[in-house]
């Protein structure tokens, strides 16, 4: 299942393409800064669903694995859990925890009709070309009464300093301009509220969390590693120099600096338990 282009910014095929599916060689220590930072919200909103022994779970866009193996150990050995990810190199060692493990594409690979009674992706939607197709697809996978958990940002919020108005602002300008150049939403947090309402789900709740990050902290390395992968890409576009990545990176070290994240929107909805089929269920 690939995407292609649907709600937000227009992309061109050639930009259609995972921004961050370059060469990095501190990837993995990025991707779980990013688990670190997010994770325990995702658990507790999980949680909120009721799922436990004996649910079927889909998490798409699976990263490193660190939702997929807690939804192991709720779900038991009743249970069912998929990881899906376009590279499932880091998901291998899942498969010692009872997880079933697909290389995905949540834009072009198909997913079985009304199977699961859970799926959760996290900063997926917002990276893909036609995000209402992917939407109808994941409701397609639900079970009837099954729930579907979307978790992208909003960037409005990022760098908001209580001192400095425009603290990194020209930076955090660049490197969004780089990522939107691949099909990336800005605001696609946001946007999954109506995404969600028009594939047909029903009873939806969202809402956002951000964190507040100190200079020199383990969330700060995050954004360091954040703009330090995209900066090839920044540069070229000749949008910063490397003497201001240079200065950015400095403040992003300083205990002095304290800033906003982007907000975290989670958007809850389930299919409805009697739905076009007339097949009634009630997920557990």
């Amino acid at each position: 299942m690939c995407l292609r282009h649907g709600r937000g910014p227009p992309v061109t095929p050639a930009a259609d393409r995972y921004v961050f599916a370059t060469a990095f060689a501190r990837e993995e220590e990025r991707l779980a800064l990013g688990e670190a930072l997010w994770d325990p919200g995702t658990r507790e909103r999980l949680a909120a669903t009721g799922v436990g022994p004996g649910w079927s779970c889909l998490e798409i866009g699976a990263g490193r694995g660190s939702v997929a193996a807690w939804l192991a150990d709720r779900v038991g050995p009743v249970g069912e859990v998929v990881a899906a990810d376009l590279d499932t190199e880091r998901l291998k060692w899942l498969t010692g925890r009872g997880v079933t493990v697909h290389r995905h594409d949540v834009v072009t690979d198909d997913l079985p009709e009304a199977h699961f009674d859970l799926i959760h992706a996290r900063l997926v939607l917002q990276h893909v070309g036609d995000r209402q197709q992917a939407v109808d697809r994941l409701y397609r996978a639900l079970k009837p009464g099954g729930h579907l958990v979307l978790e992208d940002t909003d960037t409005a919020s990022l760098f908001s300093h209580p001192a400095q108005d425009d603290f990194l602002n020209d930076v955090k300008r660049a490197a969004y301009d780089v990522m939107c150049a691949s099909g990336y939403h800005p605001r696609c947090g946001l946007l999954d509220v109506q995404l969600a309402t028009d594939a047909g789900l029903v009873d939806i709740v969202a809402e956002g969390r951000s964190a507040v990050v100190r200079g020199g902290s383990d969330a700060a390395r995050w954004f360091a590693l954040w703009l330090e992968h995209l900066a090839p890409a920044m540069l070229a576009r000749g949008a910063v120099t490397e003497e201001r990545l240079a200065r950015a990176q400095v403040d992003l070290t300083d205990p002095a600096h304290c800033w906003l994240s982007q907000v975290m929107v989670t958007v809850h909805g389930r299919r409805p338990a009697s739905d076009s089929l007339g097949k009634v269920r009630t997920a557990p």
